[in-house]
C-alpha cells in the first residue's frame, strides 16, 4: 500500500497485490473494500472511506531500449513505464517533456537543425539515465512492500520509521517521489524560465 497525501486530509492510494488478491478485491462493494482497505493498512490512519471510484490496471516495467530516432523523441509513457506508485511515471513525463523541449529550443537558438540525431541524443542521454534509476527503484519498491514474509515486513517498518523522523532523510524521499531530484529541466526548477 502506498499513500499519496493530497489536500483536505485525502489521500491517493495505489494497493499493489497479486491477480488473486485484485480479484477477491474488485468483487468486493465499496463498503466491504474500504473495510479489507482499513485492516490492511491495520487501522493505521482510522477507518479508511473511499471519496471517488476505484481504478485498476496491471502493473507493468517497460523501458524503451532508444528513446530517439532522427525527427522523433519518445516521452513519458512512449519511453518508459513503471510500477504506478506515488504517482511517478506522470512525474518522469512531465520532466521529460520539459527536457526534450530545452534540447530543442537550445539547439534552435543555436542555429542547429533541432531534428537530427546529435541533437536528440542529447536529451536521451540526459532523460534515460535518469529514468532508468527511478524505475530500478520504484522495482525494488514494488517488491518490498509486496511481501509479506515477516522479517521484511519489520525491516521495512523500521525504515519507514526511522525516515518518518529524519527530516533530511524526508525531504530526500519526499524530493524525489515528486521529481524534484536530479539533473532538472529549467521548466521543472523553481524560478523564471530563460531561453539561452
Amino acid at each position: 500500500l502506498a499513500f499519496l497525501p493530497l489536500q483536505d486530509g485525502h489521500s491517493s492510494i495505489v494497493w499493489s497485490c497479486s491477480p488473486q488478491r485484485f480479484d477477491e478485491l474488485n468483487d468486493l462493494d465499496d463498503t466491504a473494500f474500504s473495510a479489507a482497505l482499513t485492516e490492511a493498512f491495520e487501522n493505521r490512519l482510522g477507518t479508511i472511506a473511499l471519496a471517488s471510484s476505484r481504478s485498476s490496471f496491471p502493473l507493468i516495467n517497460q523501458h524503451a531500449n532508444q528513446y530517439i530516432a532522427p525527427r522523433i523523441g519518445l516521452v513519458g509513457d512512449a519511453a518508459h513505464t513503471i510500477h504506478p506508485l506515488a504517482g511517478l511515471g506522470a512525474n518522469l513525463g512531465f520532466a521529460d517533456a520539459a527536457a526534450l523541449a530545452e534540447v530543442i529550443n537550445n539547439a534552435h537558438h543555436a542555429g542547429k537543425d533541432i531534428g537530427i540525431r546529435p541533437v536528440l541524443r542529447r536529451y536521451e542521454r540526459w532523460r534515460r539515465g535518469e529514468n532508468t534509476v527511478t524505475a530500478k527503484t520504484m522495482d525494488v519498491f514494488y517488491h518490498t512492500f509486496g511481501t509479506s514474509r515477516p522479517g521484511i515486513q519489520s525491516l521495512r517498518g523500521a525504515g519507514l520509521q526511522l525516515v518518518d523522523k529524519t527530516s533530511l532523510a524526508k525531504d530526500f524521499f519526499m524530493q524525489y517521489a515528486t521529481g524534484l531530484r536530479g539533473d532538472l529541466p529549467k521548466m521543472a526548477q523553481k524560478g523564471p524560465i530563460s531561453s539561452e
